[in-house]
């Protein structure tokens, strides 16, 4: 007869996520103790001297790091002194819940004046306290804390039942961890290597603030050995008051730390062609096949927006996507980087503040890296003179020599939008071995006739000026290869611009 493991010893296979939004949780090994409930979020409503956890007693792999993201509310008096625990034990044990008031069902408890010790959790390794009353740095908690301390971030060691659980860092954060869901208040924690990492974001914060960076907490003196597995438990406590704390959207996942770093024109004019770029880079530990990167694109280049995507050291693009946003698919393994750029050419009336975003994330990876998100803000102006074409006509060429070929003609209507323009340039792209028409005669310089691509032209002398509230047309007729290569027509990048003031 072969042995089987219970499921409970069974490592759980990450992505592990919990929406705590349901009547019960989706996985069954959620030991609850104490006064918690799911009521529209796993809540841990302890009273005062009490303390209350949700403990998942099923074993993940702490080998390739672990990062545990979730959305919270803490709701309450401003005078209550509570506070919330996120701790993980060593995965081949169990416990049940640790010690109550300062301890926030994490560490051992002893009272100052003796006679009430509580036991902490078995096998802690290490315990998060996101503290309003401060009484998780106090020496009650544990050994190495002092007085309480208010509005902390309170880090304690390894530690089971009596012994143990000794202070390993403090971070104040002023205003402490009291938030409603309306705020959208979020906490990540991870833990790589050993090494602990803290950060918290919220709507007002999106791209978040590290509260604790990359702490070698397994360095530590009397640090206990980092596990082959961890289970994961939150805790919560009150020493006077009474105050909620909430849970939603709960994942566990393998870390990746995948920045993103964005530049594009600070100013640009209205109608001018614009890039920006998107370098995402992943730093491990992991490898993240199923990175994106999206963004907003603003209304002034939607029309005309245009992706493209370049992986180096072994990142792939995937599908990308303009509609409705900035949407790219990236392969990102440990040490490749993609480059992704999004252009487009500005509507020829925007006037204001343009902003580009972009975040990187994934479905199956948690995004460790500093920074994740960007923008860049573009101030649009309208030019001191504006273009706009019209086909007037086409028709093919047959003669003189030399010049055969299919004939569009163009209306290029300029027009000053605030002051006199004296002196002007048109400048547009065409494909390869098109030319302005030699048989026609105008009255404009040619600077560049087309056949590298680019056409541009210029105003002769002062005779040609343009007034605001007037226009100016010029006509060019364009001698494609064929119709097949003239298309629609379309002049591409079509821009004018001023070349001497009044």
């Amino acid at each position: 007869m072969t042995d089987q493991t219970p499921a409970a010893a069974q490592p759980v296979q990450f992505p592990l996520t919990e929406t705590f939004t349901r009547s019960a949780p989706d996985n069954p090994h959620w030991k609850l103790l104490g006064p918690v409930q799911l009521n529209g979020g796993l809540e841990l409503a302890p009273q005062p001297g009490t303390a209350a956890t949700a403990f998942l007693d099923q074993p993940f792999s702490s080998a390739l790091g672990v990062a545990i993201d979730f959305d919270y509310a803490n709701t309450g008096p401003d005078t209550a002194l509570d506070g919330l625990s996120v701790y993980l034990i060593d995965g081949a044990q169990t416990t049940e819940l640790g010690g109550p008031a300062g301890s926030l069902g994490y560490s051992s408890h002893h009272h100052p004046s003796g006679g009430d010790e509580r036991a902490g959790v078995t096998a802690g390794w290490v315990g998060i306290g996101f503290d309003n009353g401060g009484y998780f740095a106090h020496v009650a908690a544990g050994p190495g804390g002092a007085d309480s301390r208010p509005d902390t971030l309170t880090v304690r060691g390894s530690g089971s039942a009596m012994s143990g659980f000794d202070w390993r860092a403090g971070v104040e954060v002023p205003g402490g961890f009291r938030a409603t869901w309306e705020e959208g208040a979020h906490l990540q924690v991870s833990v790589i290597a050993g090494r602990l990492t803290v950060r918290r974001s919220s709507k007002s914060n999106p791209q978040g603030s590290l509260l604790i960076d990359d702490f070698d907490l397994a360095g530590q003196a009397g640090q206990a050995a980092m596990p082959a597995t961890f289970k994961l438990g939150f805790g919560a406590s009150e020493i006077l008051g009474q105050s909620t704390f909430q849970i939603r959207n709960l994942s566990v996942e393998l870390p990746a730390d995948m920045s993103l770093v964005m530049s594009g024109p600070q100013s640009a004019k209205a109608g001018e062609r614009v890039a920006y770029t998107f370098e995402v880079q992943n730093l491990g530990p992991n490898d993240a096949p199923d990175a994106r990167v999206e963004g907003l694109i603003p209304g002034p280049l939607q029309a005309t927006a245009q992706l493209s995507c370049r992986g180096e050291n072994g990142a792939e693009c995937g599908y990308g996507s303009v509609v409705g946003g900035l949407h790219q698919l990236v392969s990102l393994p440990r040490g490749g980087k993609a480059v992704i750029t999004l252009s487009g050419t500005i509507g020829r009336h925007a006037e204001g503040r343009m902003t580009v975003t972009g975040q990187v994330q994934s479905r199956t990876r948690t995004n460790t890296a500093a920074r994740q998100a960007g923008s860049v803000d573009t101030d649009v102006e309208l030019p001191r003179v504006a273009v706009a074409s019209q086909i007037t006509g086409q028709w093919p060429q047959s003669s003189p020599e030399g010049a055969n070929g299919w004939i569009v003609s163009y209306d290029l209507t300029l027009a000053a939008n605030e002051q006199r323009v004296a002196a002007w340039e048109i400048s547009f792209s065409v494909p390869a071995n098109t030319r302005v028409n030699p048989t026609q005669t105008s009255w404009y310089q040619v600077l560049k006739d087309g056949l590298d691509g680019q056409t541009v032209i210029t105003s002769p002398d002062g005779s040609h000026t343009i007034d605001p509230g007037q226009s100016l047309t010029v006509n060019v007729q364009m001698l494609y290869p064929s119709q097949t290569e003239a298309g629609d027509g379309s002049l591409r990048n079509l821009l004018a611009i001023e070349l001497a003031h009044p």
